[in-house]
């Protein structure tokens, strides 16, 4: 094979990434890997391996990986050399999916502090950008929120500025952005973040899509009720929203967009949203106790589910109170999990996916006094009924 080849086909790959389509990168760069490449153009594909299998949930793969690749790639080209902080951003993503978060802390500053977003070239300088927003995700958990909006309001400006609003990784840093403001009591940004969003998600991804949905959902729970309708009742969206981000950059209407199909975001930057969200909505309402029956959540249109086998219901669901952190265990299910988090009645907020397999979870930096209510909930896409099960603490 020329180099020529390999070039376009590595190039295809991350074409294929950019555009979420992460189990068609996965297996175009399988395939190439098992032809003969160079030591450089093998390094690059095992990079972009682990980047997609962390995408889909893959952690132990592609922790095991991106750990390896970042190493060689330091000795072989020296820490400073694009191809070593791409890999390197892999990595520090892939811990903070573990959890590790000061090593990630450290390894998005060595990211961002590197100078590649200045002077380097793509993809590399679309990794360094996303660690930023990963950075402000990191920081949000920790609780550093002032500091954590900054960032991330700074980013997409900067990623809708570069890549245009119907970027994929646009539309998901517009969701996330909308979501911190909606905690920090910001409602009428988030309601007209989340409406670009949803509106650009829909046009990109196409309504069944699961993130489409999922900020279909949150945008439901920020939105006042119709005057006439009962509370319940889903709301309108609202139309040609305008979004001020700095001085002199206003947010225009999405252009029509054709949808191409691609897979869910799976990606700790990826505290997306979810249908889950509602269910706490009725759970201060109604508290459940530490284990609860399931809820079922429709979707927005009340559509009657079109299910091809049962849908995957949570049980087993314990909740472990320790002050400022909870513990949250279920039987584990082998598929993908949301677990979402209610503060002293306020909506929930999605605050973490788990890969298949996993019957745990950990939320860290949650205030001792407060009463939190969680609800964990399966993705299934091949149903319009999705149960979710919650627990909720008790007085504090």
């Amino acid at each position: 094979m020329s180099a020529v080849d390999v070039t376009d086909r590595l190039d295809e790959i991350e074409r294929r990434i950019v555009g979420w389509d992460f189990p068609g990168a996965r297996d175009a760069v399988q395939d190439l890997l098992g032809e003969p490449l160079s030591d450089d153009d093998r390094l690059t594909a095992r990079r972009l391996l682990a980047e997609v299998l962390r995408e889909l949930g893959d952690l132990d793969g592609a922790y095991d990986l991106a750990d390896a690749v970042a190493a060689q790639a330091e000795r072989r080209y020296g820490p400073d050399d694009p191809r070593t902080v791409h890999a390197v951003a892999v990595l520090a993503a892939v811990r903070h999916d573990y959890d590790e978060w000061d090593a990630a802390e450290r390894l998005y500053h060595r990211v961002l502090d590197s100078g590649v977003e200045e002077h380097g070239a793509e993809p590399v300088r679309r990794a360094v950008r996303l660690a930023r927003v990963n950075l402000a995700l990191l920081l949000r958990d920790r609780g550093e929120t002032g500091l954590a909006l900054s960032i991330l309001n700074a980013a997409y400006v900067i990623h809708r500025r570069e890549y245009g609003a119907d970027d994929l990784d646009t539309i998901r840093i517009a969701a996330e952005l909308a979501a911190l403001l909606y905690a920090q009591g910001e409602v009428q940004a988030a309601r007209r973040l989340f409406t670009l969003a949803h509106a650009a998600a829909r046009a990109r991804l196409g309504t069944r899509h699961p993130f489409t949905k999922a900020v279909e959902w949150e945008l439901a729970a920020v939105e006042p009720p119709m005057p006439s309708a009962p509370v319940t009742a889903p709301p309108a969206l609202v139309a040609d929203p305008v979004v001020a981000e700095e001085p002199g950059f206003v947010e225009e209407p999405m252009p029509p967009r054709r949808s191409r199909s691609v897979w869910p975001l799976v990606s700790v930057v990826v505290v997306v949203v979810s249908a889950s969200v509602l269910a706490v909505l009725l759970l201060w309402r109604h508290p459940a106790p530490a284990t609860s029956p399931s809820v079922p959540f429709t979707s927005a249109q009340g559509a009657s589910p079109a299910v091809s086998r049962p849908p995957v219901t949570v049980t087993q669901l314990r909740l472990r109170d320790e002050g400022a952190q909870l513990t949250v265990t279920w039987l584990p299910l082998p598929v993908t999990m949301v677990v979402a988090l209610s503060k002293a009645g306020a909506p929930a907020v999605v605050i973490a996916r788990v890969p298949p397999g996993t019957g745990e979870y950990v939320i860290r930096g949650v205030d001792p006094k407060t009463r939190y209510c969680v609800v964990v909930g399966a993705l299934d896409d091949t149903v319009a009924v999705t149960p979710a099960t919650s627990v909720c603490t008790a007085d504090r």
